[in-house]
């Protein structure tokens, strides 16, 4: 399995670099082997694109004009990425990414609990046939902060408080337990993916090997990202 993983890499890795074909032809030409990956050989092209962020070599693929052109006819990300709306966490560039790559739901605390979120969710996995979902916390969360701060009940605007006490219930455990940050983003990201798995749907295309869904917690000083299972 890692030697079919690394070939594909090194195929994709070498027509980022070839100069043969025109840029619409090696975009093209990525798209139908990026469709043909399993679950597993997508998460390694994430996980290599990360480690070019993290060592401040991206090839910022799939950002030119051919490729804007390309996706006009229609999108075909490869996963499916659930994100805090945090403007620190720039998911794309994360994992080295470009237009229409990743279908990127954002909000606060990387929450999946109202059916706008899960109905996008299910959207990116029946439509767009996504075969990869990660959730990803992040170090410092202010959704997750608030959530289990007893010095922020009754301090925010409505919709604020609202937010917030939706995320509490999602890590009720750490309430009033600060210093346990770190561990309550973690727990919350689970939480997450527990939600996921509850939907049958989803659930079957997981058991049959068709889906993966996994964690993933990013560190703001060096943008590294741990992937959980």
């Amino acid at each position: 399995m890692k030697k079919v993983i690394v070939g594909v890499l090194m195929l994709v890795g070498a027509m980022w670099s070839f100069t043969g074909c025109t840029s619409n032809q090696i975009s093209q030409k990525e798209t139908q082997i990026q469709e043909n990956l399993n679950p597993n050989q997508i998460l390694e092209v994430l996980k290599t694109g990360n480690e070019h962020f993290v060592h401040h070599k991206n090839a910022f693929p799939h950002l030119d004009e051919a490729r804007m052109k390309e996706e006009v006819s229609g999108q075909h990300p490869i996963a499916t990425v659930v994100s805090c709306s945090d403007s620190r966490v720039p998911v794309e560039l994360v994992f080295d990414r470009g237009i229409g790559d990743l279908f990127v739901i954002r909000t606060a605390g990387n929450s999946l609990d109202d059916d706008m979120t899960m109905g996008s969710l299910e959207y990116a996995v029946n439509h767009l046939h996504t075969k990869l979902i990660i959730v990803v916390g992040h170090e410092k969360c202010g959704g997750i902060t608030a959530a289990i701060s007893q010095h922020s009940e009754g301090k925010e605007p409505k919709e604020i408080s609202n937010l917030i006490e939706t995320l509490r219930k999602g890590v009720e455990p750490f309430v009033g337990k600060s210093e346990k940050l770190d561990d309550a983003i973690h727990y919350n990201v689970d939480q997450q993916i527990q939600k996921i798995l509850q939907n049958q749907e989803l659930k079957d295309l997981i058991d049959k090997g068709e889906l993966k869904v996994i964690g993933g917690y990013y560190h703001l000083n060096d943008g590294k990202v741990d992937f959980l299972n």
